[in-house]
Order: structure tokens, then C-alpha cells, then sequence
């Protein structure tokens, strides 16, 4: 595919989507999105949207930015698909490249680098439509900003195992213990992981 890019082009985007389907429904999440009874659409499309701050200031430690994206950004893709809504990282330190973050500032296009950090969602459905998926939308991010206690946060569990599996250094428990000085881990949740699991945390940053 390399020695004819432009002849395996269309080829090659079915398989990337296919992947990131595969990816979506391994990993998949149960989100509790409480989906609202849609009515008939009404009128025209409109675009609607909503920004929900980070409270970064309060919680300056916590990884708000990789909880919500999630490796590869598949959290934030499942969210997408319950709620109908895109779903953005906005504003100061959105940017993986903190210098680049800074090149970027003042130009056209890159305003929202101006704002705090916050969760920019959209919403295109007719009006009657719009504005339950965003609500729903809206509802389901403040939950993800509400910090969880280290050892009780199934999500960041489930995306530490999705990493894992992803960089190929997931290892069934069962052969080799996990070391933790949390007692709150089910045994059946439980990964081993090789390397350092500060750093696996870390590239929870997407």
C-alpha cells in the first residue's frame, strides 16, 4: 500500500474506519446516557453548542483532558456516538504541544486558545431535535469532571487496559499479580502492565 498510496487510498480509509469500529465496540464503555425520546425532526438543521469549563484551578493535578479523550481518543468517540454531539477539548492547554499551543495563539482559527480549558460540545439536528442531544451531551461531561477516588474509577481503569492492549504490554493478571496498594481493584478487572504506571497514565493525553 506504501508503493501505491494514491491506488489503495479508498482501500485504505475502509480499513482505517473499520479499525476504529473494531476499536470502538472492544473497548466500549457503559456510559449511563440517558438518551432522551427524540420526536419527528421539525424545520431545519441548526448547529447548537455548549462550552463546559475544566476545573482545572480546583483540581490542577487531575487529568481531566485524557479522562474525557481516552487513548486514541475512543472515550470521547463512544460519547459522540451515544449522545449524537461532537465532542472537543478547547481553550489553554488543549494542546498536546505546549509550544505549538503557543505558536498557534493569536491566529485566525485558534481563538479558542484565548479562553481557560473547556469542552466545547455541538449539536446538528433540527431544533426540536438539538437541543435534548445537547443536554444529554452536557450532562454526561460534567459527570466526567466530577475528579474519582484513585483504585475506585472504573473508566480509568477501562482505558488504562485499552492502552495497554493498544502498546501491547497488556498481561492477564492471572499469570502475573498486580502490585497496588489500593485493595479496591476486582480481581477481575485487574491488568498488569509493563513499564512504569505513572507514565501509562500519562499518555492518556490524546
Amino acid at each position: 500500500m506504501n508503493m501505491f498510496p494514491r491506488t489503495f487510498l479508498h482501500i485504505e480509509r475502509l480499513i482505517e474506519e473499520e479499525i476504529n469500529r473494531v476499536q470502538l465496540e472492544l473497548f466500549q464503555f457503559s456510559f449511563s446516557v440517558e438518551k432522551p425520546t427524540l420526536p419527528a425532526p421539525k424545520g431545519q438543521p441548526i448547529v447548537v453548542q455548549e462550552k463546559v469549563y475544566i476545573p482545572t484551578k480546583e483540581h490542577p493535578d487531575y487529568n481531566f483532558v485524557g479522562r474525557i479523550l481516552g487513548p486514541r481518543g475512543m472515550t470521547a468517540k463512544q460519547l459522540e456516538v451515544e449522545t449524537g454531539c461532537r465532542i472537543m477539548v478547547r481553550g489553554r492547554g488543549s494542546m498536546r504541544d505546549i509550544g505549538q499551543e503557543e505558536k498557534n495563539r493569536g491566529k485566525p482559527n485558534w481563538e479558542h486558545l484565548n479562553d481557560e480549558l473547556h469542552v466545547l460540545i455541538q449539536c446538528e439536528d433540527t431544533p426540536n431535535r438539538a437541543h435534548l442531544k445537547l443536554k444529554g451531551a452536557v450532562s454526561e461531561i460534567k459527570k466526567l469532571l466530577i475528579p474519582t477516588p484513585f483504585g475506585k474509577d472504573d473508566l480509568k481503569r477501562k482505558q488504562l487496559m485499552e492502552l495497554a492492549i493498544i502498546n501491547g504490554t497488556y498481561r492477564p493478571v492471572n499469570k502475573i499479580p498486580l502490585r497496588t496498594s489500593s485493595s479496591s481493584f476486582d480481581s477481575s478487572n485487574r491488568v498488569q502492565f509493563e513499564g512504569n504506571a505513572d507514565n501509562t497514565s500519562s499518555k492518556l493525553f490524546c
